[in-house]
């Protein structure tokens, strides 16, 4: 009985998991595993999905659309003797985000998706997944990193009066509330963590700031472990998904470059009149919530706006005054030092922040964040080719199971044949 309905489920898993109309693959017969039966791959003229570069002109699509290609034969080439068997490899060109500070660039990437063939278990003929987990991409000029999180450097958000009798206030902490959009925003919002560059690309904590290098430097991969763990011992029957990052650059020039603690304390002196003014903003939009409220909860809020309207003059007087003490009397080889902050968020209460203030470290640990900024240097463009690559991220996601022999089988081919340097000359 118990086998009967593990066949059913079987039965219906397959069903639901695999397409059922007549696919790329035909009606190849299989017995027991497609795994070894000859894939199939098609170029950026075949796509599963209808794209469309979208671009400022003609020319800059033109230009897009032939490094693309480049890449794609650069793929192509890494296979010339490999035999692609176990899936369906497709290629697909598309645009992406390219969000770095001020610095235009266009974002554009080249993917390969592997969709693992199997051999249904009726049918006995060779079924393609309609997902894929395995794929290679190379950005061009992706997004490098998000925003700064106000809580990794203790700005932003913060209680005043003592918990549990308090509000907490979540306030802007790159441009001035009330005054149109950020069009000038504060040096301390484009700050960069350790922890930002490395988030989605590796979770090795026991290394992390040899990966943070790594990627900055663009030498090596790092990787991030989606399914098993990557400290465990691995049998045959074992499962790894891993998702491996290379960052291209150019050579000699890091992408990001450190804040020292001089130029953090002066950052930290130009938003605090951001906070200022932002307090004052929310503290009056909060008061006007409240008006003609007589609820018990409502005096009680009152009262504690009340409260911290005539507390926050005195922090934020205290917090300046640390911040200019500091820059006056410390030495200058402890200024230039890097900014690495312990962790201020851990806590909202503003006086306990106050005490943190201006603590640094001379090592980089999971718990703390060491800042950096992007590197001018490396950002500046011709205005007139925001499509010229300037860096790439290549990506590589791939699994290791008894059953995905295919992708095993990519990725060690990628490793052994594709020419990284070819990339790299891209960027030069």
């Amino acid at each position: 009985m118990k086998k009967s309905i593990l066949v059913i489920s079987l039965l219906i898993s397959i069903t639901t998991a695999f397409a059922q109309k007549k696919g790329l693959m035909g009606n190849t017969p299989c017995n027991g595993t497609a795994d070894n039966i000859p894939g199939i791959y098609t170029n950026h003229t075949n796509p599963k999905y209808t794209f469309s570069l979208k671009a400022a002109s003609p020319q800059e699509k033109t230009y897009m659309t032939n490094q693309l290609i480049a890449i794609e034969k650069l793929e192509e080439a890494s296979r010339k003797n490999f035999q692609l068997t176990g899936c369906v490899a497709r290629v697909h060109f598309s645009n992406i985000s390219s969000i770095n500070g001020s610095f235009h660039h266009t974002g554009y990437e080249y993917q390969m998706a592997a969709y693992q063939n199997v051999c249904h278990v009726t049918q006995h003929i060779v079924k393609t997944v309609d997902e894929y987990r395995t794929v290679l991409r190379v950005d061009i000029n992706p997004t490098l990193a998000g925003n700064i999180s106000p809580s990794e450097i203790g700005i932003g958000n913060f209680n005043i009066s003592k918990y549990p009798n308090s509000i907490q206030y979540d306030i802007p902490i790159d441009y001035i509330e009330g005054k149109g959009s950020v069009n000038n925003p504060s040096n301390v919002s484009k700050y960069i963590s350790e922890r930002m560059l490395l988030t989605g690309r590796s979770d090795n904590y026991k290394n992390y700031h040899a990966d943070f290098l790594k990627l900055n430097n663009g030498e090596g991969y790092v990787e991030n472990w989606q399914g098993g763990d990557r400290y465990a011992k691995f049998g045959p029957n074992s499962y790894q998904f891993i998702d491996r990052h290379y960052l291209i650059t150019k050579p000699g020039i890091p992408l990001l470059i450190p804040v020292s603690r001089k130029q953090y304390l002066q950052d930290m002196l130009d938003y605090l009149e951001i906070e200022k003014a932002n307090f004052e903003y929310e503290w009056n939009k909060m008061i006007k919530g409240l008006a003609g409220s007589n609820s018990d909860y409502e005096k009680k809020q009152m009262d504690i706006l009340q409260a911290d309207k005539a507390a926050y003059p005195k922090l934020y007087e205290a917090r300046k005054e640390k911040l200019k003490q500091l820059l006056a009397n410390q030495k200058e080889e402890w200024l230039q030092k890097q900014a690495i902050v312990g962790n201020p968020g851990k806590t909202l209460d503003a006086n306990e922040r106050l005490k943190e203030l201006g603590n640094f470290y001379d090592k980089e640990e999971e718990y703390k964040s060491a800042l950096y900024i992007l590197n001018p240097e490396y950002f500046k463009q011709s205005v007139n080719q925001p499509a010229k690559p300037i860096f790439m991220e290549v990506q590589f996601r791939y699994e290791i199971s008894a059953d995905k022999g295919f992708s095993k089988r990519l990725i060690d081919n990628f490793e052994k044949n594709f020419d990284m340097d070819a990339l790299r000359k891209m960027v030069e």
